[in-house]
């Protein structure tokens, strides 16, 4: 996704972003907007938190998902905990600012950016193709998943290629007066995803890498990151989104770095060579894939990667590390979001797929509040098996 929470990032070249505004009402719109998502979860969620555990039924939840073998299963469970959590007027206050604040984003975000659709277009424009950095392949014809196809990702209206200016809604208005504060799906209230991004990637292990991969890197948010901390690496991502890729590769040359990105399927095809990468990274990706094409992925991962190569994840917790009544919080996104797949990853596990796809070393652990980011790396073996080997 391309977007920022502040558009006075240092790191941009001169000259990149637009001497232009959202005007004043299309502005305003939109920091309300961040403004009531910021009391929802900044003051109400804690209430509503509270509520849940002064409640007899949601103690003796909470004790039963703490528990080091917890009695029956976590679907059960977390089904039993909702219904406690419904019972509170805080708690549906809550999310019901926080679905209105998911949709309004759009409703009042698209007509801002309409009003200075000629300007941004016009800005678009100036950046002519000498200009940009890089490469972008969408040569190869990709059958788009039905997983992926008929969803409306976030609400978003269309899904990701939806409408021609999103790259604009989210860099100037949804990202930096909205989404800044933090408060929303996985994200702690107060966090910055920018500086989230940098922190996962300083995970990676050893001190410099040659080449690195994003699957579903969509507007190259992450790839930014991965320049910050590995600025020598070569980069490569690939995605389902023709439009994200566009403005990516326009994002990344006004950042004054280049990527190489080609339109793929990446959990069947990535179109690259065996073990021609050192380092993969995935951001906020998993949970937007069914099982299955979860799995699928790793294994076209491993394949991609060399031997000693290694995976950095960061996705939402598993719905076993954070509490009973965060979870609840997690799994609400998956009807109330448009994230289909949100609840049956978080009940899945990651580190699973990995070590079924080959993988070692595999550890998983929090790297900020509420258990997010959630980091999972591993390492494809230096030497293979006689079986991975056939």
């Amino acid at each position: 996704m391309t977007f920022l929470t502040n558009l006075d990032d240092t790191t941009l070249k001169a000259g990149t972003v637009p001497t232009f505004a959202l005007s004043q009402r299309g502005r305003a719109g939109m920091q309300l907007l961040g403004a009531v998502q910021k009391f929802s979860s900044g003051v109400l969620r804690p209430i509503a938190a509270e509520n849940f555990a002064a409640d007899k039924r949601g103690k003796a939840l909470s004790a039963e998902h703490e528990a080091a073998t917890p009695g029956g299963s976590a679907r059960d469970r977390i089904k039993a905990a909702r219904a406690v959590c419904e019972s509170d007027n805080v708690y549906r206050l809550e999310r019901f600012i926080q679905r209105w604040v998911a949709e309004e984003n759009f409703n009042r975000g698209i007509p801002a950016i309409e009003e200075r659709r000629a300007k941004f277009e016009a800005f678009n424009a100036a950046q002519g193709e000498t200009e940009l950095m890089g490469t972008l392949d969408l040569s190869k014809e990709v059958s788009v998943p039905k997983y992926y196809d008929r969803v409306e990702w976030h609400l978003e209206p269309g899904g990701w290629d939806g409408y021609d200016l999103y790259g604009a809604l989210f860099a100037y208005g949804v990202g930096p007066y909205v989404f800044s504060h933090g408060g929303y799906a996985a994200v702690g209230v107060g966090d910055d995803i920018t500086q989230q991004r940098a922190k996962t990637i300083r995970q990676f292990p050893k001190a410099s890498y040659g080449r690195i991969y994003e699957p579903g890197c969509g507007g190259v948010s992450t790839l930014k990151a991965v320049n910050s901390v590995f600025p020598d690496a070569e980069l490569h991502g690939s995605d389902l989104s023709p439009l994200l890729l566009k403005n990516g590769q326009k994002m990344a040359s006004r950042f004054g770095f280049p990527v190489h990105l080609k339109l793929a399927d990446a959990a069947h095809d990535t179109g690259e060579a065996d073990e021609s990468f050192d380092g993969v990274i995935t951001y906020a990706l998993h949970h937007e894939l069914p099982p299955k094409a979860n799995r699928e992925m790793f294994r076209e991962l491993f394949r991609i990667m060399k031997p000693g190569a290694d995976i950095v994840i960061s996705d939402p917790p598993p719905f076993r590390a954070v509490s009973m009544f965060h979870a609840v919080i997690l799994d609400w996104d998956t009807d109330h979001r448009e994230e289909p797949f949100f609840s049956a990853v978080l009940h899945d596990s990651l580190d699973a797929m990995l070590e079924e796809a080959g993988f070692v070393n595999v550890e998983s652990y929090a790297i900020g509040q509420d258990q997010y980011p959630w980091v999972t790396r591993a390492m494809k073996p230096e030497t293979l098996s006689p079986a991975e080997a056939a």
